[in-house]
């Protein structure tokens, strides 16, 4: 924990956590502003003495605390997730607040007991809530309508992924370059990760009453790049693992070393927020999980073959909400997607996604890009979004280099 000894002061904007600031400063030009971060984090002593003042020790607490010094016009984040942000509302209800979904949604959960969603609509009945959701497209959009009631006046936009509709994809043009076949890595965060001695015992999270470790959760992914990589040498393609964690955590490359030994294979850390985006191609067939990058690469148009088979590869078949565009497709596989890690459905899909005309692929994908998420490209409905609440933006653009944050 840092201490804070500066006075808070009054503030036009305030930005809820720290997650996502490079892209939400490259439209928001507002310079009246602070950030409130998480007490175990950074902590304001003079925020801290009000909340002491309360008599209450808790991060609510502080929240109100804070949010009594700075009493901003308004409260935005990127930590959709986070339940302390919707009590903005309970504590000033004049404030306007947006809350951007950084994430698809599910059940999953560090607990048993409760998830982010059974939490979120118990205390919507206390006055928590948010004007709007910035949602990634149906999907949230699904999420956020079941979650918070709508008596509490809130409005769900549409407006899909901010970094996704602002990086540029690479111009890599068709026959040009090698044909790459690219698996996206959904590798968890565990610091260095070698050694890993909690990888087969530490519950890694829950879905339900289902525990999974990081091994049993995981598995699927190293079953799945291995399959990858047989196809790619079988078609002449060349095989990228688009990595989510950066270089110095080592144990996301010692995990696909291992399960592609024999195979030649390129491996693609995670360098800046953009980098994902900035390492594919249009011209490239991607691989994904289930992923929100690669729903994000799919809403772009990009040909994404969807292998969502980690439930039924963890033995839990019936957990149908981690399979391709739940509950928007009802059919576990089709052309391009399938819930199955085996040989033959895997490459039935990618032989599919690989060999389908770019006419074909448009027309046969287009409903449900449409009804899952949205790409907007420079975010203008995000733009639109801070007008109605009255914050200073540049408009829609690109994402400035210097803004995009290293990992």
């Amino acid at each position: 924990m840092k201490l804070d000894f500066s006075i808070p002061r009054r503030v036009r904007l305030v930005y809820f956590g720290r997650i996502g600031l490079g892209i939400l400063r490259n439209y928001i030009t507002e310079t009246n502003t602070t950030i409130y971060e998480n007490p175990r984090i950074r902590l304001n002593v003079w925020v801290a003495l009000r909340m002491l003042l309360s008599g209450k020790r808790t991060e609510y607490a502080y929240y109100r605390a804070f949010l009594r010094w700075t009493k901003p016009h308004a409260v935005i984040t990127m930590e959709d997730n986070n339940v302390t942000f919707y009590a903005t509302k309970a504590i000033l209800p004049s404030c306007k607040t947006l809350a951007i979904q950084n994430g698809i949604r599910h059940s999953m959960s560090h607990s048993s007991d409760s998830t982010f969603a059974t939490e979120l609509h118990r205390v919507s009945k206390l006055g928590y809530g948010t004007d709007v959701v910035g949602s990634l497209g149906g999907l949230g959009t699904h999420f956020y309508s079941e979650v918070l009631p709508k008596t509490i006046g809130m409005r769900i936009v549409e407006v899909g992924n901010l970094m996704n509709n602002a990086a540029p994809i690479s111009s890599r043009a068709a026959g040009a370059l090698e044909r790459r076949l690219v698996f996206i890595s959904k590798y968890p965060n565990r610091g260095v990760g070698v050694p890993d001695p909690t990888w087969d015992t530490e519950i890694l999270q829950y879905i339900g009453e289902v525990s999974f470790t990081a091994a049993t959760y995981h598995a699927v992914e190293g079953v799945v790049a291995r399959l990858c990589a047989e196809f790619a040498i079988s078609r002449g393609l060349k095989f990228v693992v688009l990595g989510k964690r950066p270089a110095w955590q080592l144990g996301e490359r010692k995990f696909f070393a291992k399960h592609l030994e024999g195979y030649e294979w390129q491996y693609l850390p995670s360098t800046t927020q953009a980098s994902s985006y900035e390492s594919v191609g249009n011209d490239d067939v991607i691989v994904n999980i289930d992923s929100t990058l690669g729903y994000e690469f799919f809403s772009r148009g990009l040909r994404v073959a969807s292998v969502t088979a980690r439930m039924s590869h963890c033995g839990h078949p019936e957990i149908v909400e981690k399979n391709f565009g739940f509950p928007f497709v009802s059919d576990p596989c089709g052309p391009y997607w399938t819930n199955i890690a085996d040989k033959s459905e895997v490459f039935r899909v990618l032989n599919y996604v690989t060999q389908v005309d770019s006419e074909a692929w448009r027309a046969t994908t287009q409903v449900v890009r449409d009804s899952l998420l949205v790409y907007d490209e420079g975010n203008a409905r995000f733009c639109s979004l801070l007008d109605d609440l009255q914050i200073e933006n540049s408009g829609p653009q690109y994402w400035s280099p210097e803004l995009v944050p290293n990992n």
